[in-house]
């Protein structure tokens, strides 16, 4: 259908109550769907988890709702889609003899080839993760801790790798200094240890969308607007694929609905709008030339959202913000009405419509029974916290009759033929699709096939996918469905970890000739000063993230677009979290064109608010009619100063939301220039003044904050 515009809402589909699709007058279920009834859970699920049993493992911020946001323990939850009962599982620890607690928030997570979780960080304060990786056991029912990694993680990214291996990027810890660096080394669990890989030589972002390429590499999808592949050999190298066309989109999901192709949902803030994206992108990585292009717009723009693919693999969104923002959880921001996109026709369909509020902090999963649950949302952010959940059961359960599975191996290797019994309706196709295990708009461990196969009187024979490469080691569902398109309940099959398989032709070749790494930079390196660079200038640049933990936690967007920026030679690689800045270094100084930085900031990223610029020049100060000016070697002319005001200061405080005020040795800056005029009342020796660059009119000035010889 076509797209609705995206400026103007119908807002009974969205509204508070239990709303309803716009079909709803004339219900037709076979078209929209089915939500059934909510029901309560005993926390958010914030982080939610399919396990080969077909139980579902969950856990959320803190156990009560009155309790602490900082809490240092959360016991995850199992939930039976069969009973829809609830059991705990027993509270995560370090090892001994620490034996502490460790709250699984805000970690990173996907399934290990025998199907233990992998679950790497966790939550000690908002941007600060925890060190400590650990497994759960779906037999046993325990949480065995893992050597400690090399820092703390909170937000990073789990990917399965096609020898079994799980690769760890990205997250953030808590420094000596109050700052919330991201920790750019992943690392890789190979079952006993950690190998660390050498970083790619910029700020990633916070939960990266990341991929298993076709060759075996890592794919880097977002969310920033630059995209890579990392070989994770060795100590690993990165490459560059340049740039989605639709630049930085954050808390969106990307998915993976083939073997080979990927498709990048909404997200983000359009530029100076804070409005989040309804378009999308695609790539198909196994292509000669594999470059994103435009698909079909959703009906809603979206952010927080979730993706998930279908058993006849379409992709079905639910929940998210259209609102301005971070998480607009007002009357007309969130999205109630789900949809789904079909990769054979690129078109969006609008169906159901879900009850509650599905924004920050929820989650949505495919069920074995090829139904989904969609739940949570809230614990951050300030939006109310949804401890429930709600199934939907999607428009093809009403198209006829389901296909049964009546027996089928529990485990495969790469490229064998299996026996798959089935009855009722004649089978026409057989797709498998990972278990789910998703958090923050993102399924970690999601991955879509089509699995060819011959029928014989009621047999198939089914052919597994011939490499890991396309189709990483672990548990799957797989579903055979009718000529309808109606799929069976799942049989849940495990798939062997691939030994000396061949990488695939394609990708490999194509994408090393377009741009070869320059090398990796030394590990230690990458958190010296840049002020190492030769530089004419230094800027001290005001940010403002759209995101509530900060410039420290939600840095690698704000590096990337400062970057764009004009004359700008060097990043340091760690922001001020404190005062929310980042300190920037010049090649070139031109006044008139630093003042078109705002406009290029927003353009290169719609997430943060540009607060302002402050200068640090060298130069002799003078007198001229109007008073003081700075006289530098790229501005004879000179550039006026000012006294500073309170509200001009870069520096921010996150808590009275409002520049810092200005300490009193601030406010005598100015003043001692004129108590320190030599002699001839005409200049000054050479100084170097550090305040904000602000214009009056057509005039620049520079307030001056603080005075170095």
């Amino acid at each position: 259908m076509q797209a609705m515009d995206p400026q103007i809402v119908n807002n009974c589909c969205i509204s508070n109550a239990k709303s309803e699709s716009p079909f709803s007058l004339q219900e037709n279920v076979a078209i929209t769907g089915q939500w059934e009834g909510a029901f309560q859970l005993p926390n958010v699920p914030i982080h939610l988890h399919v396990l080969p049993n077909g139980k579902v493992l969950y856990w959320g911020r803190r156990e009560r709702p009155e309790g602490s946001m900082d809490e240092h323990h959360c016991v995850p939850f199992l939930w039976d889609p069969e009973t829809r009962s609830h059991t705990p599982t027993p509270q995560p620890r370090t090892s001994e003899p620490d034996s502490r607690a460790v709250n699984l928030f805000c970690s990173g997570h996907a399934f290990m080839p025998d199907g233990r979780l992998l679950v790497a960080g966790g939550h000690f304060k908002d941007g600060h993760g925890d060190n400590q990786a650990c497994l759960y056991d779906w037999q046993s029912n325990t949480w065995v801790p893992l050597p400690l990694m090399n820092n703390g993680r909170w937000y990073p990214t789990v990917i399965t790798l096609a020898d079994g291996s799980a690769l760890v990027v990205s997250g953030s810890y808590g420094d000596a200094s109050g700052n919330t660096p991201n920790n750019d080394i992943s690392q890789i669990w190979d079952g006993n240890t950690w190998r660390d890989l050498d970083p790619l030589g910029k700020p990633l972002p916070l939960y990266p969308r990341l991929h298993l390429a076709p060759d075996g590499r890592v794919f880097f999808a977002g969310t920033n607007a630059e995209c890579f592949l990392l070989d994770t050999a060795g100590r690993g190298s990165w490459i560059s694929l340049g740039e989605r066309h639709e630049g930085p989109r954050d808390y969106a999901p990307s998915v993976i609905y083939d073997e080979s192709k990927i498709v990048y949902i909404g997200g983000g803030n359009d530029q100076g709008s804070e409005l989040p994206s309804n378009r999308i992108e695609l790539i198909d990585l196994a292509a000669p030339e594999p470059v994103w292009r435009a698909g079909s717009a959703m009906s809603f723009r979206r952010r927080q959202h979730n993706a998930t693919v279908l058993a006849d693999g379409t992709v079905l969104v639910t929940g998210g913000s259209q609102g301005r923002g971070f998480n607009d959880d007002s009357l007309t921001g969130p999205v109630h009405t789900a949809e789904i996109w079909d990769p054979a026709t690129g078109q969006w369909t609008v169906v159901g419509s879900e009850d509650f509020d599905r924004l920050y902090h929820s989650s949505a999963v495919l069920l074995p029974d090829a139904t989904v649950l969609s739940a949570g949302g809230g614990e951050g952010a300030g939006a109310y916290a949804q401890r429930n959940g709600q199934i939907f059961r999607p428009p093809y359960l009403f198209r006829g009759e389901r296909p049964s599975i009546m027996s089928a191996p529990d485990h495969v290797v790469y490229g064998e033929s299996f026996q798959v019994a089935t009855t009722g309706p004649e089978v026409a196709s057989v797709s498998w699709i990972k278990l789910s295990s998703v958090t923050h708009a993102f399924n970690q461990n999601q991955r879509f096939a089509w699995l060819q196969f011959i029928k014989d009187a009621g047999t198939l024979t089914v052919t597994a996918p011939l490499a890991p490469q396309t189709c990483s080691p672990g548990h799957y569902m797989l579903f055979a469905l009718s000529e309808s398109g109606v799929p069976s309940k799942a049989h849940i099959i495990r798939i062997e970890p691939g030994q000396g398989q061949s990488k695939p032709a394609g990708v490999a070749a194509k994408l090393v000739s377009r741009s070869s790494p320059s090398g990796n930079p030394d590990v230690k390196s990458m958190h010296q000063p840049a002020k190492k660079v030769a530089h004419v200038a230094v800027a001290t640049v005001g940010l403002t993230s759209l995101c509530p933990y900060g410039l420290g936690a939600c840095w690698g967007g704000a590096y990337e677009a400062l970057s764009k920026l004009y004359g700008v030679a060097a990043i340091d690689p760690v922001a001020n979290a404190e005062d929310s800045t980042a300190r920037v270094y010049l090649s070139v100084f031109d006044p008139v064109r630093i003042q078109q930085w705002p406009e290029q900031f927003a353009r290169a990223n719609g997430s943060y608010r540009f607060r302002g610029i402050e200068l640090t020049l060298s130069g002799e100060i003078r007198e001229d009619s109007s008073g003081p000016v700075l006289v530098t070697d790229a501005i004879q002319s000179g550039i006026p100063l000012k006294a500073l005001a309170d509200v001009e200061k870069v520096q921010w405080d996150r808590n009275g939301d409002r520049p810092r005020l200005a300490t009193a040795q601030e406010r005598n800056a100015y003043r001692s220039i004129t108590d320190s005029r030599s002699p001839d009342g005409k200049s000054t020796p050479v100084r170097r003044i550090t305040g904000p660059f602000v214009t009056y009119g057509d005039r620049f000035f520079l307030c001056v904050r603080q005075i170095e010889e």
